[in-house]
């Protein structure tokens, strides 16, 4: 049989059978253009339930009886049971309703007490309809938490930009400090932004996106001491300052309670209005939208923080703040012609002791920081820099090493070169955040300058190249670090020698 002739033998819609089929209580066969074909029996149990559901039967009891759970006739004992019962309080709904009407009740004078007396009903026991006459509690706890995940993910990039764009941290490279401040700093924006944007829109971006909206219990919009007074409950008792441990239980235990549709302590005196309308939907697109543009934003964000406070045209000066800037942004706090990482028991003191460029580019202590005053090895000197100047304006700059038949340690110059580069490149007019982001480009040239290989770069009209000729030179661990260097071999007479230069075309 058709959908439409089926449609006419049962006496239901097409609703109506397409859903009873979606809830697994018919299974018609398909023809092979894929159109159902529905069978005698399909009908009959069609047939079936449409009796059962009109006896008031409910959907789960006549699955249960498919399933060949339960006997039809026991159910049936059970539900003539509540019938009767629901029989005998109707018929007494009818008395007091005519008692109403003998006593010519008059809606704002009549006594209520009085007539819910004559119902003998528990006051603690709601009819069926005040239960549907309350306003519906929002659970759907995945839902509020992804909204309120794009919220916070929102605030922290903001926060991410203020660190690198204006303090130009790193972003990747704060640890635990880092982590604490970024705990006070989302709390601080969420009590800042949040109350500020829900008494004017009363929404935020996340539940936006997921058809969520805050009022007062009148459905007006939230003052902002009302929408403070929310959002401070919500960080306290629903996100427990987002502290490690702590955001986890406090998280669990909302989890529970909007499961079980409790009323949360932020929802005392407000409202939560859901659109629930392609839920689905939204949080499969929003949740991938929002890891898109979070990862994207914080890469963005992170490489903006390496570009150089002067840009453009270059004095030595400018290059030299951008070069201490670069210095400080990727870490390095020894002098750049050691090997990273040494130990306490290679090196006599070991807190920053980077050394920096002055106002004419020339290497000089920071004032008042411990440096370092011997190493169990003896390393090759920091080469100083010469720079190419027309007109007062940077045009590149260079700096050569070389050694002959001496007993010296070479520990990579890749740091030193990447920092000079960067300083110089990401200055640029033409030079863009992407492909080209100046982290790639550092790591780029530090693996060659780690290997002691020869490399050329060409970005953004700036040539970047190096030229490493070593012989007798074994490179290995070096002993007092993680690093490799080059160490002479034994009986051989060692020789080296690098060129760097980066120029502007």
């Amino acid at each position: 049989m058709t959908i439409r002739e089926i449609e006419e033998l049962s006496g239901m819609t097409r609703a109506n059978i397409r859903f009873y089929e979606k809830e697994g209580l018919i299974t018609p066969e398909r023809n092979s253009n894929g159109y159902r074909n529905y069978s005698e029996e399909d009908l009959n149990t069609l047939k079936r339930i449409r009796l059962l559901r009109t006896l008031h039967l409910s959907l789960e009891d006549i699955k249960s009886l498919s399933r060949n759970e339960q006997e039809l006739a026991e159910l049936l004992i059970r539900h003539l049971t509540a019938l009767k019962k629901e029989h005998q309080a109707l018929a007494h709904f009818v008395k007091v309703c005519e008692q109403l009407c003998k006593d010519r009740a008059v809606y704002s004078s009549f006594d209520a007490q009085y007539y819910l007396d004559l119902l003998d009903t528990s006051a603690s026991e709601l009819p069926a309809e005040l239960k549907e006459d309350a306003i519906p509690k929002v659970t759907s706890p995945w839902v509020r938490y992804f909204a309120r995940s794009i919220d916070a993910a929102i605030y922290m990039i903001l926060w991410n930009m203020f660190l690198s764009l204006v303090l130009h941290i790193n972003i990747m490279e704060t640890g635990f400090a880092g982590l604490v401040a970024d705990i006070i700093a989302y709390n601080c924006l969420f009590l800042l932004a949040e109350p500020f944007i829900l008494s004017r829109f009363g929404t935020t971006p996340g539940k936006f996106l997921f058809g969520l909206r805050v009022t007062a219990e009148t459905g007006a919009r939230l003052t902002h001491g009302e929408a403070l007074h929310r959002t401070w409950t919500v960080l306290k008792k629903g996100c427990g300052f987002n502290l490690p441990v702590y955001w986890i239980i406090r998280t669990y235990k909302s989890y529970r309670a909007c499961k079980d549709g409790e009323i949360l302590d932020w929802e005392q005196e407000t409202l939560l209005w859901l659109n629930d309308r392609y839920i689905p939907l939204k949080v499969s697109v929003s949740l991938v939208s929002l890891t898109l543009i979070n990862t994207l934003s914080l890469i963005l964000v992170w490489q903006a923080g390496a570009l150089p406070q002067n840009r453009g045209d270059l004095t030595v000066e400018q290059y030299a703040e951008n070069f201490n800037d670069m210095e400080r942004y990727f870490s390095i706090d020894r002098q750049l012609n050691l090997p990273g990482n040494i130990t306490v028991y290679g090196i006599v003191t070991i807190d920053d002791s980077r050394l920096i460029l002055n106002k004419d580019g020339a290497w000089e202590k920071i004032p008042g920081t411990p440096y370092i005053t011997g190493t169990a090895e003896n390393y090759a000197e920091l080469p100083q820099l010469d720079y190419t100047v027309e007109d007062g304006v940077m045009t590149g700059l260079n700096f050569s090493a070389s050694c002959e038949n001496e007993d010296i340690t070479i520990a990579s110059y890749g740091d030193l070169m990447a920092v000079s580069a960067l300083a110089f490149l990401c200055a640029q007019d033409d030079y863009r955040l992407l492909p080209a982001a100046p982290t790639f480009i550092y790591a780029q040239i530090k693996a060659s300058g780690d290997s002691f290989s020869s490399f050329k770069i060409s970005e953004a009209g700036v040539t970047i190249s190096c030229t490493v000729e070593y012989d007798g030179y074994e490179l290995r661990p070096d002993t007092w670090s993680q690093s490799r260097v080059l160490v002479p071999a034994y009986g051989s007479e060692p020789s080296f020698s690098i060129n760097f230069s980066v120029t502007k075309a």
